[in-house]
């Protein structure tokens, strides 16, 4: 398509969906307004504050900004009713006469006047606010906010979203990276920073790292569940928005900072972690806020690995271990977060931001690893647990080395503005999202042993493996030194990833339209451009100079699953490799396929969505109904590369171009009921959709010649469609409390899986893996939340809250008909639980974190099947509060040791196992 082509088309589209919004102009009437700003006595805005108008069914919740308007009161002495819970209610009379009254404002204080200011402004403040705009949510969603210092308990975004409820993680070297809601893979979900969609920096992948965004960086999260049609409908799993701090979340200048210093028990290395954030208020008017923070963390893990196959043993096949490696990372993680927002509030009913975060995560990573190829020698004895190899190659003893640097760079900047005229209000926004990474300087040496075959015995069934290796039947250490490996080969693998998204809508709301005072109208408008560049390589360097291991040699490491051998640097080989690098070249008959492949699997895409929806919201006596729709227009095109073996066993490689357009029509209804005035019974019917990973939809391609694997694209997928359904009752039952009880289901269509054959023509002899929409897949589930606040004397400054989620997935797969499949990382039972106290100087709280088991990948028969082992981790902080400038913070995370563990089809056959030890910090906090 030419671009004028793809010019015309935009604009059609975007012209169409732009005109959905215009009826809407001429449905409104005159209106006197009553407008105001609610906040709490420390001079912050309280979100989620009910404004009613007594004698009425009338009422709103106050924005973001703690700001309410309500229209076509009537002239006259009403009263004002100021609901929030954790706060006493206030009650003011107004006097409307005209158009609009002044400008009020409201302050909810405790109702003890003994009660300190800085008492209030922690934890339970904190759980407060996310309470308050819980209730205030038109769609099923959570909440998560930070305390009065703008602090967060856990390190990085993911590891505060695993306290909600119906949200998972998984890990990376023990911290929180991704996130999934509801057993959702985490691609199906959309993350946005202040409103504006930020790319990911994985190669194929839309699933967001979320261990990228530090929390210092953050002032609140959501979750949006279910949304409504003015929100996009990519959603399949949830949206997750990140807000960073405005100015005007704060009374007057406010500096606040923080200083620790962590221990990682394992590495025993100390890490610093620091914070600053700074706002301001000038003229009333314009606002400033700025933030950043850093850490600097180093952490080591030690893993070991195993892989389960069927071997030959006489004249039969055994199911038995075929190859283990042991591992240890030495990792040095850095984060640096900053963020600036500006705004500009002329008068009461206008405002205009400019919002930025950017993020820098550096991880450079050292890996050492030995590896044993059981399957390349002789089964001579297995009862099936214990087996006895004999005359195991030298090739089958490797001993590597690797270091790396990954960078990823994430930038999120939106402007725009918010007005409120007489009868509607107007928002508007475009943003630009731009997400690196680069890891240029991969490079793993290769090493393998070449002191003549050994034997070996081991022990499988009882979880991790063990083995010994022997020689001449005696106990042989030869494989741990290195000075018995010769260097093999060098692999390098750079990698080059840009992910941008450019974004402009609109939305226009017309209380009270067509003359009737319980109708809203909304519309809305929403574009945007995507573009990701996919550069990724690997070089099998296999003419080398002669060199043997022992001159990389230092001091073993500490390892506690087992016998490493001799240390290795990192160091030492890369200096070697760039002393040397005009030795290290490929082999002459290797030239051709390193080009090939090195181009095979990158790709460049665009993707282009234009979406519009209408929504009507009606406030009955006690009801409010959300209706509406969402039209969402998609246009993807791609150029990558496709692989041919020709009749001479070469390999070919040629380039090849993809396009698609779709359009989907996504309803949905809300209906929220009061059920008594602290009981609200919501129900929604929503559809979503979800588009295919851009390595799963992309023409691109990997060949392992070694395993005779090919892995492609499939530029034919369609897109998940679900049709969810959630029902929830919440009771507010006391002060700062709620009791939430919820039942949802998700049918989803075109569930995207990966199957393997070995029957492809034009890949005669290769298992051939690529991505296909399966048959059926859904998601059933409930979700318990209880978050409690004692108001007894003796028990004031206790705070209990706990969750509970448990799931019942399905998934159906051509390729094991018959049989069903829990969805890929979905853990049938999850929950949090925690226990915190705050009063007068002193702060702790307890947290307690559990995840089931659950399924991650599906083999060719249940042997083959991967599973995650469940997770359960024990958090603890607590803090001191020297004076309203100065607070001393202490923290303990992974107090149990909580290590990562998989499974290949039964938990008694240990696929991965890796630790990371405590973590203990100390530091300060403070404001003035």
């Amino acid at each position: 398509m030419s671009l004028k082509q793809r010019f015309s088309r935009k604009v059609t589209a975007q012209a169409v969906l732009l005109a959905l919004a215009l009826p809407m102009a001429g449905v409104v009437q005159a209106a006197t307004t009553v407008q105001g700003e609610v906040k709490n006595a420390n001079g912050q805005p309280l979100s989620g504050v009910q404004v009613e108008v007594m004698g009425t069914s009338r009422s709103v919740f106050t924005d973001q900004d703690g700001r309410f308007v309500l229209r076509q009161v009537e002239d006259g002495n009403v009263t004002l009713r100021f609901q929030y819970l954790g706060l006493p209610s206030v009650e003011q009379a107004v006097e409307v006469a005209g158009e609009s009254t002044e400008m009020l404002e409201i302050v909810l204080a405790p109702a003890s006047a003994n009660i300190e200011r800085i008492q209030v402004t922690g934890q339970r403040e904190a759980q407060n606010r996310a309470l308050n705009a819980y209730r205030a949510s038109d769609a099923v969603a959570n909440f998560i906010e930070a305390d009065d210092m703008g602090q967060f308990v856990d390190q990085n975004v993911a590891e505060s979203l695993q306290r909600i409820p119906g949200a998972s993680i998984s890990r990376d070297q023990g911290e929180g990276r991704f996130v999934s809601v509801r057993g959702i893979d985490a691609g199906l979900s959309t993350v946005t920073v202040n409103g504006m969609r930020i790319g990911t920096p994985e190669s194929g992948s839309r699933a967001v790292p979320l261990d990228v965004i530090p929390t210092g960086s953050v002032e609140g999260i959501s979750v949006v569940k279910a949304p409504t049609p003015n929100m996009p409908g990519d959603a399949i799993g949830g949206s997750v928005d990140v807000r960073s701090a405005s100015p005007f979340d704060r009374e007057g200048r406010n500096i606040r900072y923080r200083a620790e210093a962590s221990y990682n028990e394992l590495s025993g290395e100390t890490s610093p972690k620091l914070q600053f954030n700074f706002s301001d208020v000038l003229n009333e008017h314009f606002g400033v806020s700025f933030g950043v923070n850093f850490l600097d963390r180093k952490l080591e893990s030690d893993n070991i690995e195993a892989e389960y196959d069927m071997v030959d043993f006489g004249d039969d096949e055994v199911f038995s271990v075929i190859e283990a490696q042991q591992r240890k990372y030495y990792v040095n993680r850095e984060r640096l977060g900053t963020n600036l927002n500006l705004e500009y509030r002329p008068d009461a009913n206008t405002k205009f931001f400019a919002n930025t975060v950017y993020s820098v995560f550096k991880d450079a990573e050292t890996r050492q690893r030995s590896i044993y190829v059981f399957e390349d020698g002789d089964l001579t004895a297995f009862d099936g647990e214990q087996g006895v190899i004999s005359e195991m190659p030298e090739d089958a003893f490797r001993r590597r080395i690797r270091f790396r640097t990954k960078e990823q760079d994430t930038l999120a900047f939106t402007a725009g503005g918010e007005h409120t005229f007489e009868t509607w209000d107007l928002s508007y926004r475009a943003g630009i999202s731009t997400t690196k990474e680069r890891v240029l300087d991969e490079n793993e040496g290769r090493y393998e042993f070449d002191q003549g075959d050994l034997d070996a015995t081991y022990r499988i069934g009882s979880g991790i493996p063990t083995f010994s290796i022997l020689k001449d039947g005696v106990a042989d250490t030869t494989h741990l030194d290195n000075a018995n490996y010769v260097l093999d080969r060098a692999v390098l693998e750079p990698k080059i990833i840009d992910d941008n998204e450019y974004n402009v809508g609109f939305d226009a709301t017309f209380p009270y339209a067509l003359d009737n005072q319980a109708l809203t109208l909304q519309a809305g408008v929403d574009l945007r451009w995507k573009n990701k560049d996919v550069d990724v390589n690997e070089i099998e360097l296999r003419n080398v100079p002669d060199a043997r291991l022992d001159a990389l040699t230092i001091a073993a490491p500490s390892y506690g699953l087992g016998n490493l051998g001799q240390g290795i640097s990192s160091g030492r080989y890369i200096d070697f490799f760039n002393a040397n690098r005009g030795d290290f070249n490929l082999r002459p008959q290797d030239e051709q396929e390193a080009i090939e492949l090195q181009i095979a699997e990158d790709f460049i895409a665009d993707e282009d969505v234009a979406s519009g929806y209408l929504m009507a919201t009606w406030d009955l006596d006690r009801t409010r109904v959300i209706a509406g729709a969402r039209v969402e227009r998609t246009s993807y095109s791609a150029t990558g590369n496709q692989l041919e073996f020709l009749e001479d066993g070469s390999l070919q490689v040629s380039e090849r171009s993809v396009s698609s357009d779709y359009t989907n029509f996504l309803p949905g209804l809300h209906v929220a009921y009061e059920l008594a005035p602290d009981m609200v019974l919501r129900g929604a019917w929503t559809n979503t959709i979800a588009r295919p990973s851009f390595s799963d939809i992309s023409p691109r391609a990997s060949v392992d010649r070694e395993d005779n694997e090919v892995d492609l694209g499939n530029p034919d997928l369609k897109p998940y469609e679900a049709m969810n359904f959630d029902l929830v009752y919440d009771w507010y039952y006391s002060e700062g409390s709620v009791f939430s009880v919820g039942a949802f289901y998700k049918d989803i269509d075109n569930y995207v899986v990966e199957l393997t054959s070995n029957n492809v023509p034009e890949f005669a002899g290769f298992d051939v893996t690529r991505p296909t929409n399966s048959t059926e897949a859904s998601v059933a589930g409930m979700e318990l939340n209880l978050q409690h606040s004692f108001t007894a004397d003796n028990l004031q400054g206790l705070l209990v809250g706990a969750n509970l989620t448990v799931l019942d997935t399905n998934l159906e797969l051509f390729e094991r008909a018959g049989e069903n499949f829990a969805l890929p990382d979905a853990a049938e039972l999850s929950g949090n639980l925690y226990v915190g106290y705050e009063r007068e100087r002193f702060g702790t709280r307890v947290s307690l974190s559990h995840r089931d088991k659950m399924l991650t990948e599906v083999g060719d028969d249940a042997r083959y099947d991967i599973y995650v082992t469940d997770h359960t981790q024990l958090d603890w902080t607590a803090s001191y509060k020297v004076n309203k400038q100065v607070e001393i913070v202490f923290e303990i995370t992974n107090i149990t040791d909580e290590p990562l563990e998989l499974y290949q089809g039964s938990s008694n056959y240990t696929l991965q196992f890796e630790e990371y030890g405590r973590t203990f910090a100390i530091g300060f906090k403070g404001r003035f």
